[in-house]
C-alpha cells in the first residue's frame, strides 16, 4: 500500500524529529519534508504529492491561516491538521471553519496523536488508502455517533446547527428566544450526549454529520 506522505511545517526542527518516531514503524503514513516559511511550503507543495500537512498555528514568517489562503488560492485538496500548544478553544474552532481538518494541541500522547492523524486522513482518503479494518472501525464511529445525533431532542439540534454554523450564545439566544444561560445549559447537555470533551470536537462532530446548516 502507498503511503500517505506528511508535510510537517513548524519553527522548531524538533517537532520534525518528534513526528518521525511517531510514524517511524507506520504502515499508512510517512514524513516526507518539513518547513518553516511560506515560499519553501509553496515549492514543496508544488513538487512534491503530499497528501496531508500538520502545521503550527504560528511559524517564521507566516501562520497557517496564509497556507489554508495558499490551498485556495491554487485549488490545494489535501487535509491541514493544526500542531500547537495552545489551547484557546475559540481560537481552534474558528481555524476549524475557516478550513482546517482537525486541531490537536502537543500535550497529547503519541497514540492519541496518531490516532487523530488517521481519522482525518480516513475521511479524506479512506476509501482508497486505508485498511479494511480501519474502514470498518470508522464506519461503525459514523453510525454510533448519527445514532447519537438522533437522541437529540429538536430544540438541541436547533442548538448545535446554529453552533456549528458560528453563532454565538448571544446570538442563539436571540434567534431561539432562550436566555445565554439556557444555551450554556443545552450545549452542556449535548455535549454529555455526543460524548465529547470541549467545544472543538463538539464542531468537528458536527461538521461530520450535518452536511446542511440551516
Amino acid at each position: 500500500m502507498k503511503k500517505l506522505k506528511i508535510l510537517i511545517i513548524d519553527s522548531n526542527p524538533i517537532i520534525n524529529i518528534g513526528f518521525k518516531s511517531i510514524f517511524k514503524n507506520s504502515v499508512i503514513f510517512e514524513v516526507a519534508a518539513f518547513s518553516n516559511n511560506k515560499n519553501e511550503i509553496n515549492e514543496i507543495m508544488n513538487q512534491q504529492e503530499i497528501d496531508l500537512v500538520i502545521s503550527e498555528i504560528n511559524f517564521k514568517d507566516g501562520n497557517v491561516k496564509d497556507i489554508l489562503k495558499l490551498f485556495k488560492k491554487k485549488d490545494i485538496d489535501v487535509p491541514l491538521v493544526i500542531f500547537t500548544s495552545e489551547s484557546n478553544e475559540n481560537k481552534s474552532v474558528n481555524l476549524l471553519k475557516y478550513g482546517a481538518s482537525g486541531f490537536i494541541t502537543k500535550n497529547l500522547r503519541k497514540k492519541t496523536i496518531k490516532r487523530i492523524i488517521q481519522d482525518v486522513a480516513f475521511t479524506k482518503y479512506g476509501s482508497k488508502e486505508l485498511n479494511k479494518f480501519t474502514r470498518l472501525k470508522n464506519r461503525f464511529s459514523f453510525d454510533y455517533n448519527t445514532e447519537k445525533l438522533n437522541s437529540l431532542s429538536k430544540r438541541e439540534l436547533e442548538v448545535l446547527k446554529l453552533f456549528f454554523r458560528g453563532k454565538r450564545n448571544i446570538e442563539i439566544s436571540e434567534k431561539l428566544n432562550i436566555n445565554q444561560k439556557t444555551v450554556n445549559t443545552y450545549i452542556t447537555r449535548i455535549m454529555k450526549k455526543l460524548e465529547v470533551n470541549s467545544k472543538t470536537d463538539l464542531y468537528l462532530l458536527a461538521r461530520k454529520h450535518i452536511k446542511q446548516p440551516y
